[in-house]
């Protein structure tokens, strides 16, 4: 608690500095502080290169970086983040509820498989459930439920031969848990995430940072389905991420279309 005091008072000086010298030199002190974040936020990358910090400041990292004060701020309410997990990594009263979604899941794989047959599907089409905890699709009544953690849950389709661009998730509000709930086969079904590969047929559950740079693959010959589920990051204080979660919640379902506009939604 201490430590979490601490940070905090670093945080508000820093912020009363900004604030500062906002009033004493504007713009331009403020572009820089934006500049640092974004610095120390694009460093946590284990694969940094040119690249990664072109795409970051220029290209589809832009967002990212314009948030990146509030995603520093966040970790510092937050506990430490390992940009990769496994379950037994997080509380146990949010692995029970990761379990919970899974089995659901796995219960209705077919009928989500059939609902998916029923829409004209282009390579990649998303179905989502629920969206920074606000109900889009009650076919099946279980996800609705009041969770404490888990905000968003949907099903993304890749076709066979069919990848994403290398891009970063806006916030880190959440962690994202990935779930190949159809059995897969071959070996060139994979995500990569800052340099990490994690291959569907070996691990069909992957939790990770989605601020970091990834990409997904399906270079198989068979469709993959995917469970697409965030939650709400383990935290010194739950109420403050679960407050900031409502306000960007309502924003984010405003411009949901800008981060899937390669998708078909169904």
């Amino acid at each position: 608690m201490t430590n979490l005091i601490l940070k905090f008072l670093l945080f508000f000086c820093i912020a009363l500095l900004v604030l500062f010298s906002w009033f004493i030199l504007g713009f331009w002190t403020l572009l820089f502080f934006w500049f640092i974040c974004g610095t120390l936020d694009v460093l946590r990358h284990n694969t940094l290169s040119k690249k990664i910090i072109k795409q970051y400041f220029t290209g589809k990292g832009i967002l990212t970086w314009l948030l990146s004060p509030i995603n520093l701020f966040i970790d510092l309410i937050s506990h430490k983040n390992k940009h990769v997990f496994s379950p037994e990594d997080l509380p146990k009263d949010l692995q029970n509820e990761i379990n919970e979604v899974k089995n659901i899941f796995d219960l209705n794989a077919e009928n989500i498989s059939k609902k998916f047959e029923e829409s004209k599907q282009s390579e990649r089409t998303m179905l989502f459930y629920k969206w920074y905890d606000k109900k889009l699709n009650e076919d099946i009544e279980e996800f609705n439920k009041k969770f404490k953690y888990i905000k968003t849950i949907g099903v993304s389709l890749f076709r066979e031969k069919t990848s994403t661009s290398r891009h970063f998730g806006p916030l880190r509000i959440t962690y994202r848990m990935l779930y190949n709930f159809t059995k897969i086969q071959n070996e060139n079904s994979y995500i990569e995430v800052d340099g990490f590969i994690n291959k569907w047929k070996d691990k069909p559950i992957f939790i990770f940072d989605d601020t970091l740079i990834h990409q997904s693959f399906n270079n198989g010959t068979s469709i993959r389905y995917c469970a697409f589920v965030d939650f709400i990051r383990p935290s010194y204080l739950y109420i403050v991420l679960y407050t900031m979660l409502k306000i960007f919640g309502f924003i984010m379902l405003k411009i949901r279309g800008i981060f899937y506009k390669n998708w078909k939604m169904i």
